[in-house]
């Protein structure tokens, strides 16, 4: 069993919270909802969860959105609301994915930016029809997600003023070469863009060359 903390422990876990204004989930809640954002957090979590369900493969009611709405991707946008909605218009996910999971979990208010919901996803699917033209037929193959920050922000009307998704937390999970958003699964069953942006992280030639310079001269010993 572990050892419970000393005072000592204690104390330095205190002062760490206070220095670096570390928050527990529950005390970050109490934050964002002492913003007096229009919409109360419960609320707000709730249109969230409401937006995702009715939007899941589309935008059902452009309404929803705002007039300045944005979406902004870890590779793909700043998208604004007619792009946006004409992009996801192009590609039929529910027929390439029709099993897809996308997971959501962790929903939370931002506690320096109450207007903004945030969540985590870690979907998964298995590609069982075609999408044309980026999926000619069927592959048949899986695809898991590593997780992925998202997030949307509202007005005080309740429209969604920006989409964030796609940002990978952990890009050695699952088996999208560390890819997000669509262009994950497209690499994982084998559909990947042949740009850089959609294939697995790779040092550039520049980060090997200072690794290599650096590990020279750490190794140089003194002069």
């Amino acid at each position: 069993m572990l050892h419970a903390l000393t005072k000592e422990e204690q104390q330095l876990i205190a002062d760490w919270r206070v220095r670096d204004e570390v928050m527990t989930l529950d005390e970050a809640q109490k934050t964002a909802k002492n913003q007096n954002f229009a919409i109360p957090p419960e609320e707000l979590i709730e249109k969230a969860m409401l937006y995702l369900a009715k939007n899941q493969y589309g935008v059902e009611d452009p309404n929803d959105l705002a007039d300045d709405f944005v979406f902004v991707g870890q590779v793909i946008g700043p998208l604004e609301k007619a792009e946006f909605i004409k992009t996801l218009g192009q590609f039929d996910l529910k027929v390439a994915f029709p099993d897809q999971k996308v997971r959501w979990h962790d929903f939370r208010i931002d506690p320096y930016e109450p207007s903004r919901v945030r969540f985590t996803a870690r979907a998964m699917g298995t590609n069982l029809g075609a999408a044309p033209p980026l999926i000619a037929e069927a592959t048949n193959k899986a695809f898991e997600s590593p997780p992925e920050a998202c997030s949307l922000r509202f007005n005080e009307k309740g429209q969604v003023v920006e989409y964030t998704a796609g940002y990978v937390i952990d890009r050695r999970q699952g088996n999208t070469g560390g890819r997000g958003g669509l262009l994950g699964p497209l690499y994982a069953i084998g559909k990947g863009f042949p740009f850089p942006e959609g294939q697995p992280y790779e040092w550039s030639w520049q980060r090997k060359f200072f690794t290599w310079l650096g590990e020279l001269l750490a190794g140089s010993g003194p002069k």
